[in-house]
């Protein structure tokens, strides 16, 4: 029998969302069933795979606005809650709910789609490509002394969940602005995200929460939670730190160092060029392990190029080769100037011809052409013109996206 992928009904979210966890091999509670409905899911952008009545698999789509290069924001389709049945493996369920979620996007004219791949073989052959990294750190608080920093004119207090919730929403939207890759955060999102009851979080701490200010302005939060004590001692796991300026990034972290009776410091998906590193006294102390961040695809090349900047101007011809949605692929011309940027789609030799996979690493300028061209990954047909590409598409700042969906 075909597999049939279609929007799931209100009847079958609850089996859609109890399938969705064990995929991850977990169960969900049903309180946390209706979390998701009520906080966070797009009843229309959740797809299931059907084998007759039978759900075998799962996808959805979050609707997000990225920042890109030189600060636009454009429409995004944050993929998520993909799982296929273990008794269904190979038979399609994957790819045909991935061409569901990404036509549904092209015909909701979004240009980029993005995702945080729990196996990172899956999504190249999809169009996705890694165009971020993040980084775990852990550190002894002892071993923390900053040997320089910023100056910090504002003071860190302490803030109820409520009040948090309250001022974290415009510190995180001045934040996202500063950097390609961010996503913005809805109201619904919040507080699905900032959900702390004591069945989720298991034995540690209810959230921590704190503020950075000056002069009566909020430019920065950061939360944590803390392990049980082991006898007098205890860990820190920082759930989020976010910064709208220098100041207030390092009299956060200065904070978060300095709490009393923590005897280890952790974090998750921390941006690769955080300056954390370059204010330690002895930066050897902070472990740092890279891991791959966001993955981003490349739905409709003449917008996603045409809306974000570019660090030099130059006209190169790039082919796509897009080989699971073909209409989006193509020879596109590209050319920047003093005006912006234009692309539209060109009937010229190329330049140079990459996968959607390729376009979609290096689309927040983050990794290099460069790089994947000594991995065969790109093909040269004008001489020097991977150099070009680099210089044009390289990032102020290292993209870094902050927001898990």
């Amino acid at each position: 029998m075909s597999i049939e992928h279609r929007v799931i009904t209100d009847n079958e979210f609850a089996n859609w969302r109890t399938l969705v966890r064990r995929a991850f091999n977990e169960h969900v509670h049903p309180d946390d069933i209706a979390r998701l409905r009520d906080d966070r899911a797009e009843s229309d952008r959740l797809f299931g795979a059907f084998d007759g009545d039978v759900l075998v698999g799962t996808g959805g789509t979050d609707s997000h606005v990225m920042t890109v290069p030189g600060g636009a924001e454009l429409p995004t389709a944050g993929i998520a809650y993909i799982s296929t049945i273990a008794t269904h493996r190979r038979r399609g369920v994957l790819t045909g709910t991935m061409r569901k979620l990404l036509e549904q996007s092209r015909d909701r004219e979004e240009p980029l789609a993005a995702l945080w791949a729990s196996q990172a073989s899956i999504y190249g052959r999809f169009g996705f490509g890694q165009a971020t990294v993040a980084e775990k750190w852990e550190i002894d608080p002892a071993r923390s002394a900053f040997a320089h920093m910023p100056g910090t004119p504002g003071n860190v207090r302490f803030v109820s969940h409520d009040e948090a919730l309250r001022i974290m929403p415009d510190v995180w939207k001045q934040a996202s602005g500063l950097r390609a890759g961010s996503l913005d955060r809805s109201e619904r999102r919040w507080r699905y995200n900032y959900f702390d009851d004591e069945r989720v979080r298991g034995e540690w701490s209810g959230m921590f929460h704190v503020v950075y200010e000056h002069e009566g302005k909020a430019a920065g939060y950061a939360t944590y939670r803390l392990s049980p004590p082991d006898g007098d001692v205890m860990k820190m796991s920082v759930h989020e730190c976010v910064a709208a300026s220098d100041s207030a990034h390092a009299a956060l972290w200065r904070f978060l160092f300095d709490v009393d009776l923590v005897v280890s410091v952790s974090a998750s998906a921390q941006s690769p060029d955080d300056p954390v590193w370059w204010m330690l006294a002895d930066p050897r102390r902070l472990k740092r392990t890279p891991v791959d961040g966001l993955w981003v695809r490349v739905i409709d090349p003449v917008k996603a190029l045409s809306e974000r900047t570019y660090s030099s101007y130059d006209r190169l011809v790039i082919e796509v080769n897009d080989r699971f949605l073909p209409d989006s692929g193509g020879v596109f011309e590209l050319e920047t100037g003093t005006g912006g940027a234009m692309c539209r789609r060109s009937t010229a030799i190329p330049d140079i011809s990459m996968s959607a996979s390729e376009l979609g690493a290096t689309y927040l300028g983050g990794t290099r052409l460069s790089g994947l061209a000594r991995a065969e990954r790109v093909q040269e047909h004008t001489a020097g013109s991977v150099e070009r590409f680099d210089r044009m598409f390289i990032a102020e700042r290292a993209p870094w996206c902050g927001h898990h969906f």
